[in-house]
């Protein structure tokens, strides 16, 4: 009887030992998991919204667990302070202006708190630090404004739909350009004729491109009419020479059109001689006459003077003077010829 009780008591005392072994394994598993023997620096984040965090949560910072959720508390309906311990290892290299969002570890993953940023110059988060956080969306935010994009993209296939069979029945302008065969021939023919106005233009641009280099080229008369100043000065000074030569004649034509005037003046006057001998038929009758008694006196002379050269007292001062006449003309010639 002994020996059997003292063999259960063995027994017990095995399965309480392995027990209590499982125990702390355990313990000591989860302890691992969750960084809960390990040195930490707490800090906190006040958020509007955890999104379903819970106590003992994992912390991560660039892609790495650096520690858990210690405690959740409310502060004001909006307000909701989460504390987090931060293994001391890893603190050092997270800056104190980090900002802390709330995350999912994967898809359909635990709730996590996610740190990132952080500048270099600033120094690593210490107890008591309140850290940034950044404004999450919600989910039911994200369903919200899926739906409200589902209308509008729902709208704009309505509308579309209209459109298209509006294009398709031949209404509005692009209905019209779609059906209609004229138009679209005529909407060619304009495109063809920008296009050949395009060429026409550029076909003029590089014309008075090259009309520009030539006007560049030394030698020419355009260049030095543009570049020399001398030639620009006489052109200048030829002008204002043809101005004031235009001037004189403009006063020559003045002063003939006064003397036009005082002659037209004269000869429609009585008094002026020539207006006398124009208008006053009695007047020109006695010049006429006077014209032909004048005439009449001339060939009485030149017979008279014919008969004086045949006078013997005067016949030879008349041949020496023809002899002079000769000789003077001998020696004109002889001159020429030499």
């Amino acid at each position: 009887m002994k020996e059997s009780s003292n063999r259960r008591s063995v027994i017990v005392g095995l399965f309480i030992v392995i027990g209590l072994l499982i125990v702390i394994a355990g313990v000591l598993t989860l302890g691992g998991q969750k960084k809960a023997f390990v040195k930490a620096v707490r800090v906190t984040a006040i958020f509007k919204d955890i999104g379903g965090v819970q106590t003992g949560n994992n912390v991560w910072y660039s892609g790495v667990k650096v520690g858990n959720v210690k405690r959740i508390t409310f502060l004001e309906h909006d307000k909701i302070e989460v504390a987090l311990n931060i293994e001391e290892s890893s603190a050092k290299f997270i800056h104190k202006d980090v900002v802390a969002k709330v995350g999912s570890d994967g898809l359909v993953g635990n709730k996590i708190i996610a740190l990132s940023g952080g500048s270099d110059n600033m120094p690593g988060i210490q107890d008591g630090d309140q850290l940034k956080v950044a404004v999450n969306i919600s989910p039911d935010e994200i369903m919200s404004t899926l739906q409200e994009n589902n209308k509008n993209l729902l709208g704009i296939t309505g509308n579309l739909n209209a459109l298209s069979k509006k294009i398709l029945n031949g209404e509005g302008s692009i209905g019209k350009l779609v059906n209609d065969e004229s138009l679209y021939s005529n909407m060619s023919l304009a495109v063809a004729s920008l296009q050949k106005s395009a060429n026409n233009t550029e076909r003029l641009t590089q014309n008075l491109a090259a009309y520009a280099a030539s006007l560049r080229k030394e030698g020419t008369l355009a260049n030095d009419l543009v570049t020399d100043t001398t030639i620009f000065r006489n052109l200048r000074s030829a002008v204002t020479q043809m101005n004031a030569v235009a001037n004189n004649a403009n006063e020559v034509v003045a002063n003939l059109k006064s003397t036009t005037q005082g002659l037209n003046e004269n000869l429609n006057s009585a008094n002026s001689p020539v207006g006398v001998l124009l208008n006053d038929k009695q007047s020109g009758e006695e010049l006429k006459q006077m014209l032909k008694n004048l005439n009449v006196s001339t060939g009485k002379l030149n017979e008279d003077l014919e008969a004086a050269q045949h006078n013997f007292l005067l016949r030879g001062y008349f041949k020496k003077k023809a002899k002079r006449e000769e000789k003077a003309r001998q020696d004109s010639i002889k001159n020429a010829q030499k």
